[in-house]
C-alpha cells in the first residue's frame, strides 16, 4: 500500500489550480503495517507566478523554488515508483483529487487506484469520532516522537504511515468507502422486508402517495415520512431516511407501469452493498423530486372551513 502526501500551492490568479510543490510517500507492506521504501520529489511551480501565505510556510519551500524538476518529471517518476500496486491511503481526501487535478492540467494519465483509505477517518472512527483530526494531533496521541518537522510531503506520509498502526481493522475497511458512505454505515440493521407501494395512476402520484412516501427505521421501527426522491434512470428512487434517534439509512422506491396503466413499486431499504451505494450516489447526482406536503388542497380547505364555522 502507498501512504501518499502533497504539498501545493493554491495561487491567487484565476487559474482553478492547486499547484502540486512537492509529491511524498512511504510504501507498506500491508495497511497499518511496516514501511518498506520512500518516495520524495521536489517540483518547481509554473503555474501561479506568486505563492500564497500557507504555500510560503512551508519549511522545503526553497527546494521546491530551487528545483529543476517539473511536475510531468515529477508524476512519472512518482508513477513508476508505485509500480502496479493499487492500494493508496492518505490523510485525508484530497491527495489523490488534487494530483488528478494537476495531471489532468498537464493532459498526463490520471491515477486510478483500485481502492483509497482515508487514514484520518480510519483514526477518528478508531478514536469513536467523525471529527477531522489533525496530523499532529493524533501524532502527538499516539505519542509518536516528533523528529521530523511537518508539512513536508515525506514527513507527513510518514507520520501517516505510523499512525495508521493505531486504527482498527473494521475502521480501516470501512475508511475505504466515501466519507459521504460513512453515515450510512455506522449504524448496521436487520435485513428488512420490502413494502408494496401502489396502484396509482400517474408517476407524480406514485411518488407522492402514502404508500410511497411512508417510511419505517430499520432499528426502532419508528415511522418517517419522506420529502423528496433524487433519481438518474427512472426505475429505482433514491432518498435519506433520517431517524433521530438512530441515524442515516438509504430507502429505495422501485417503479414500474403494469398492463393496466397503473403505476405499483417496492420501497425498502437495501443491504449497503458497492452497487446500491454508486446507484444511490448517482441518484443523489441526478435528478431531484420534492413532494408535495401531506395533506395538500384537501386539508387546507378543511382547516379554511373549521375557520369559517361559527362558535
Amino acid at each position: 500500500m502507498v501512504v501518499l502526501d502533497l504539498e501545493w500551492n493554491r495561487g491567487y490568479d484565476k487559474t482553478p489550480l492547486d499547484e502540486i510543490l512537492q509529491i511524498g510517500a512511504v510504501r507498506l507492506d500491508r495497511p497499518g503495517g511496516t514501511i518498506v521504501d520512500t518516495f520524495c520529489v521536489y517540483i518547481r511551480p509554473q503555474v501561479h507566478r506568486r505563492l500564497n501565505r500557507t504555500a510560503k510556510q512551508l519549511p522545503e519551500i526553497q527546494a521546491s523554488l530551487q528545483s529543476q524538476m517539473d511536475f510531468q518529471e515529477g508524476y512519472e517518476r512518482f508513477l513508476r515508483w508505485c509500480g502496479q500496486d493499487g492500494d493508496f491511503a492518505a490523510w485525508g481526501c484530497d491527495e489523490i483529487d488534487t494530483l488528478n487535478q494537476n495531471a489532468a492540467y498537464w493532459h498526463l494519465p490520471q491515477l486510478c487506484p483500485r481502492t483509497v483509505y482515508d487514514l484520518q477517518t480510519a483514526f477518528s472512527l478508531t478514536l469513536g469520532t467523525m471529527q477531522n483530526l489533525a496530523l499532529w494531533w493524533a501524532v502527538d496521541y499516539c505519542r509518536i516522537p516528533e523528529v521530523f518537522d511537518f508539512h513536508n510531503a515525506l514527513n507527513d506520509a510518514m507520520y501517516t504511515a505510523l499512525v495508521s498502526r493505531w486504527a482498527g481493522e473494521d475502521c480501516l475497511a470501512l475508511a475505504a468507502q466515501p466519507r459521504w458512505a460513512l453515515r450510512y454505515m455506522l449504524r448496521p440493521f436487520q435485513p428488512q422486508p420490502s413494502r408494496p407501494a401502489g396502484a396509482y395512476p400517474t408517476l407524480s402520484a406514485a411518488l407522492n402517495g402514502r404508500g410511497s412516501r411512508r417510511g419505517t427505521c430499520p432499528v426502532c421501527g419508528g415511522e418517517l415520512w419522506i420529502q423528496s426522491w433524487d433519481f438518474w434512470d427512472r426505475r429505482a428512487y433514491y432518498t435519506d431516511l433520517h431517524c433521530p434517534d438512530h441515524g442515516h439509512f438509504i430507502c429505495r422506491l422501485a417503479l414500474s407501469r403494469s398492463a393496466d396503466g397503473q403505476w405499483r413499486g417496492l420501497q425498502d431499504i437495501p443491504a449497503l452493498t458497492p452497487e446500491v451505494l454508486e446507484d444511490f450516489r448517482k441518484a443523489r447526482a441526478g435528478e431531484h423530486y420534492l413532494c408535495r406536503s401531506r395533506g395538500g388542497k384537501r386539508r387546507r380547505a378543511r382547516r379554511r372551513r373549521r375557520k369559517e364555522t361559527p362558535a
